[in-house]
């Protein structure tokens, strides 16, 4: 059934005119893209008053709404202050800008917080489009408490909705928001990416301000044995890849599998798939990560054992700290 969405996903991108070839790229390649998005939406925000256009059920009436988004620690002294709708401006600059830096001074210099604030909380940008008699979503941009803007996440979906299509309202979007949502499912399930790691390696993800760091191992580039991983490159024009990691879950109490390239660990709210947050290292701190390194570096095959043990709900953590005859 997934492979099945994936390939009315590819589809739909390849009718997009930057999408005409989908293939393998880079990780180099990915962060290039996340930068192009990023400088894509800073122009758009101070820019799209003056350069979109309105026709048929299109409307004047376009705008920013920025929320404080806060982590899901039970800790966390703010925990309501999501709750709240979005609080509307015209354009980045200079009210909203402004209002975000009052804000982030405040609650940089509380000192009230178990650790910095700029590891719990962030700010959510989000622009909306006016059509007919209703608002959607195009976008969101995420900014730190310092204002260095994490990420970008792109609202397709709405819009590739046959009442869209069919009137060609794209034609209102600035190029800005065409760009971002052309590439949105590319930035958000990059299952195309080729990443420069090996079986065994031992990766910490900086998750601030969505999660909590944490590590993993890495354990294999798919998920697919070799006839279907072969298949995809027929079925959809590049190898899918969806590089399994090993990892702590919180959610889980133990040891579970998540992937680099699609839904992430524990509901960590990611606007993007992390690979700019990801650095290989030597060691952590946990001896069932630790061992199932050393496993893969002797027989990266284990890992198939691993997806079966998963699968019939047998303990990861145990079943590995079990076997013998590998030294940590």
């Amino acid at each position: 059934m997934w492979d099945g969405k994936l390939k009315e996903d590819v589809d739909r991108m390849r009718k997009m005119s930057v999408f005409k070839k989908i293939q393998n790229i880079t990780l180099e390649e990915y962060l290039t893209l996340l930068e192009q998005m990023k400088q894509a939406a800073l122009s758009d925000m101070d820019s799209f008053p003056e350069k979109e256009k309105y026709m048929g059920d299109v409307q004047p009436g376009s705008f920013l709404g920025v929320r404080l988004r806060y982590r899901d620690d039970e800790d966390c002294l703010y925990a309501d202050c999501s709750s709240a709708g979005p609080r509307p401006f015209a354009r980045l600059r200079p009210y909203l800008w402004q209002f975000m830096e009052e804000e982030s001074e405040e609650l940089l210099g509380n000192k009230d917080f178990d650790e910095p604030a700029e590891n719990k909380f962030y700010w959510e940008v989000t622009k909306y489009f006016r059509c007919r008699d209703r608002f959607y979503e195009q976008y969101a941009v995420i900014y730190s408490l310092k204002l260095e803007i994490l990420g970008v996440e792109g609202y397709p979906y709405d819009f590739e909705r046959r009442t869209f299509r069919d009137l060609n309202y794209e034609e209102c979007f600035t190029e800005e928001q065409k760009f971002i949502l052309g590439r949105a499912r590319q930035l958000k399930n990059p299952m195309n990416v080729v990443l420069p790691y090996h079986p065994g390696d031992i990766l910490y993800v900086d998750a601030n301000p969505f999660g909590k760091p944490f590590y993993a191992v890495y354990c294999a580039e798919t998920v697919s044995d070799r006839e279907h991983f072969e298949w995809t490159k027929k079925e959809y024009g590049f190898y899918k890849r969806e590089h399994p990691c090993l990892y702590i879950s919180e959610d889980r109490k133990g040891l579970d599998i998540t992937n680099l390239c699609g839904w992430f660990t524990d509901y960590i709210p990611f606007p993007y798939a992390p690979l700019d947050r990801i650095k290989v290292v030597d060691t952590c701190c946990d001896p069932a990560l630790l061992k199932a390194a050393e496993m893969l570096k002797e027989n990266p095959a284990i890992f198939w054992k691993w997806l079966d043990w998963r699968e019939t709900g047998q303990s990861l953590e145990e079943k590995i700290l079990a076997v013998r005859g590998v030294s940590i």
